[in-house]
C-alpha cells in the first residue's frame, strides 16, 4: 500500500463588495496574511500537486501559499472546483496520478468542509473558516479516497 496525504484548504478571506461577481472576489489584506500563514504550515508538508479553483480568491490564496513553499508543485486550475459539490471534489481527486503522494486541494465552502467531514468524521474541524486546512492520510490509490 502507498501512503497518501490530501491537504484540503479553503481559500482565505475575500472581499464581498455589492455588485461584484462572486468569481472575481479578491482576497482582503487579512486574507493575504491568512494565506501566507497557511503557506508556512504547508511548507513542511511539501505538496507535490495542487488542484485549485479558478476563482480569483483561490488563485490569490495559492499565490500567497506558493511563496512560502520550498519547491513549486504542478498546479491545475480546475474549472469544476468552482461551485463544486463534494462528489465533484472526490471525482477530481480520483483523477490524481498514482505517483503523487501529497495533493493540495484549494476550494470553497461548503464542499471543502463537507469533504473534510466525509473523510475525517469526528476528527474533522467543527468550523471551516477562511484559510482552514484539513489533512487526510490514507493508504491506497487516490481512487480509494
Amino acid at each position: 500500500m502507498t501512503a497518501r496525504t490530501l491537504l484540503i484548504l479553503r481559500h482565505a478571506s475575500a472581499a464581498n463588495e455589492p455588485g461584484m461577481a462572486d468569481v472575481e472576489r479578491p482576497l482582503t489584506p487579512i486574507g493575504r496574511k491568512e494565506a501566507t500563514h497557511a503557506g508556512r504550515e504547508l511548507a513542511a508538508r511539501r505538496p507535490e500537486h495542487v488542484l485549485c479553483s479558478p476563482a480569483l480568491r483561490t488563485r490569490q490564496t495559492w499565490q500567497q501559499v506558493s511563496a512560502e513553499l520550498p519547491s513549486q508543485p504542478k498546479v491545475d486550475f480546475e474549472p469544476s472546483l468552482y461551485l463544486a459539490t463534494v462528489d465533484t471534489l472526490r471525482e477530481v481527486i480520483w483523477q490524481t496520478a498514482d505517483d503523487i503522494g501529497t495533493l493540495l486541494l484549494i476550494g470553497h465552502n461548503p464542499a471543502v468542509h463537507e469533504l473534510a467531514w466525509m473523510l475525517l468524521e469526528e476528527q474533522a474541524p467543527q468550523h471551516f473558516p477562511p484559510a482552514s486546512l484539513a489533512e487526510v492520510t490514507f493508504d491506497g490509490a487516490w481512487t480509494q479516497l
